[in-house]
């Protein structure tokens, strides 16, 4: 039976949890949703605690706004350990990129009571106007596409604050991905811990019976039930010197096969012995055989019928040593399956153990990369390309950056719609990836990409950056508005010894691609030190 877990999170997010976790199939999971409790305290919650008890019907309890760990004694609940409630749909380098730049982010489920949480604050419109415009440039929407009214929400919102109001497009892959690890590290928590008393309730029976296992050596080596039952129908028939004899293997006191030289009609017979044995494990019927059940901790995993004796004087002796090999016979057994459960357990274990090793390389390909066009996103960007920057400077080499803006791509926004313009980025960034680049590209930001090429003078640089032009102008890219032609303005800097940082040969790429932009757009311009020419 599977375990019945419950993820506590603000109703501000609860769409975007229920939509995630459609998509990963887990359907029997609840969502104990907070009434949200924002302050003006960024990344605070009154409710990101631990409740004192798991909710009812569930067997585990992880808190999505919690910010310590759950340090209660046998505790079922966790707390996750996001450092604001934004992380859940993003991670800490867009929430910290953005709020540098003077974005306020919100999110789908919060602009739903945007007018709540205004009167809340103790706002009117002119308060606040003049407290939002003193304390950011503009409105960032997190959008995961599970809310239809979102962007309504975003322009209303956005209009009372008299702000320029953007929409970034997140999905769902960080929320997937980070709620997928947290029910797998807890799920892989459970089983260790079932496993664990698994091995220490196993260890005992080992510790206790140590002795008696000393004189049955070779059913202390076995571990797959079929091997040992073999192996006590070995035992018996040589104790006895029977070799009439018949083993039945029992699961739930139903006989399910029979081991031996047996009719069909025995399993039918051996069902009613084990029917009628309520006391006892001896059952003497007529003749000089007898039956002896096989068991441990009054669980019946087998019934033996010793049906003809051949020295039935001694069947007391026979049934005696019988009742007391029995019991470590039964045990066996009971290792075996014991043994088996535990071969399955370690197995899921470390499945679920390479799941989670895949999951967390997922996570660090997505903090590197930009969730719209696979590219490297700017952080990464910034991280490589500084490394390329200062090996050039050590060494003397040349190294060369190509900024690129897409021409008008505001009017397609405002036009066709985010949706239209995303499918833009995407197709374009297919095309500068089928060019192979010989350098690091990345989406630096809105319609602008960059490019480092280590080992590029300008010219070189110039005629990839014409290759670049070239592959966005040769034909229109297909949208589901229609057939889109698309122009860029491309800006080429190359690094000079006055260039001291990776940022300033930046500037100087971007100070020629608006030159590019004020000389009609749509080509590629050079930047020169004094002066600035036009490229190819």
């Amino acid at each position: 039976m599977n375990d019945k877990l419950c993820l506590g999170v603000c109703a501000h997010f609860r769409r975007d949890i229920e939509s995630a976790l459609e998509s990963l199939g887990e359907e029997d999971i609840r969502i104990h949703s907070f009434t949200p409790s924002c302050t003006l305290h960024p990344g605070r919650c009154a409710h990101a605690r631990m409740p004192s008890t798991v909710p009812d019907g569930c067997d585990g309890f992880l808190n999505l706004l919690g910010s310590e760990p759950d340090q209660r004694p046998g505790g079922r609940g966790q707390i996750a350990h996001p450092q604001h409630c934004i992380h859940l749909l993003a991670g800490a380098d867009l929430l910290e990129e953005a709020t540098r730049a003077g974005a306020y982010l919100v999110t789908a489920g919060w602009l739903r009571s945007w007018r709540a949480h205004l009167r809340a604050l103790g706002f009117d419109q002119d308060r606040a106007r003049l407290f939002f415009q003193e304390c950011a440039r503009e409105l960032l929407l997190l959008d995961t596409g599970t809310d239809p009214e979102a962007h309504e929400a975003l322009h209303a919102f956005a209009d009372v604050l008299d702000l320029p109001r953007r929409i970034q497009y997140v999905g769902l892959d960080v929320v997937r991905l980070r709620l997928e690890l947290m029910i797998q590290r807890w799920r892989n928590e459970r089983n260790q811990g079932r496993l664990r008393a698994v091995l220490a309730q196993t260890n005992h029976k080992v510790a206790d019976y140590a002795m008696a296992f000393d004189l049955l050596v070779r059913l202390s080596h076995l571990s797959d039930e079929e091997t040992t039952v073999n192996a006590i129908h070995e035992l018996f028939t040589m104790l006895f010197g029977c070799t009439n004899l018949v083993y039945a293997w029992v699961t739930e006191n139903r006989v399910e096969r029979v081991l031996g030289d047996a009719l069909p009609q025995d399993q039918v017979h051996l069902q009613q012995v084990l029917d009628e044995m309520e006391v006892g494990d001896l059952v003497l019927p007529a003749g000089t055989g007898f039956y002896v059940r096989i068991d441990h901790q009054r669980v019946t995993s087998g019934l033996l019928w010793v049906r003809e004796l051949p020295f039935p004087g001694y069947r007391d002796q026979y049934m005696n040593l019988s009742a007391a090999i029995a019991r470590l016979c039964g045990l066996a057994i009971s290792n075996a399956r014991t043994f088996a459960v535990l071969q399955k357990t370690e197995r899921s274990l470390r499945q679920e153990r390479d799941r989670n090793v895949h999951l967390l390389q997922q996570v660090r390909i997505l903090a590197d990369t930009d969730p719209l066009t696979n590219l490297y996103n700017r952080r990464r960007f910034s991280t490589l390309a500084e490394a390329a920057f200062h090996e050039a400077k050590q060494h003397g080499f040349v190294v060369s950056v190509i900024m690129l803006d897409l021409d008008h791509f505001k009017r397609v926004n405002d036009t066709h719609g985010h949706a239209v313009g995303d499918q833009v980025l995407v197709e374009f960034a297919r095309r500068l990836r089928d060019l192979s680049i010989p350098g690091i590209l990345a989406r630096y930001g809105g319609e602008e990409f960059i490019a480092l090429c280590p080992r590029t003078d300008a010219e070189a640089a110039a005629r990839l950056a014409a290759r670049m032009l070239q592959a966005l102008a040769e034909r229109p890219i297909e949208t589901t508005a229609g057939p889109l032609t698309m122009t860029a303005s491309l800006g080429v800097a190359r690094l000079a010894d006055e260039v001291r940082t990776l940022d300033a040969l930046i500037h100087r790429a971007d100070i020629a691609m608006y030159l590019a932009k004020s000389a009609g757009r749509a080509r590629v311009a050079v930047y020169a030190a004094g002066e600035e020419r036009e490229g190819v």
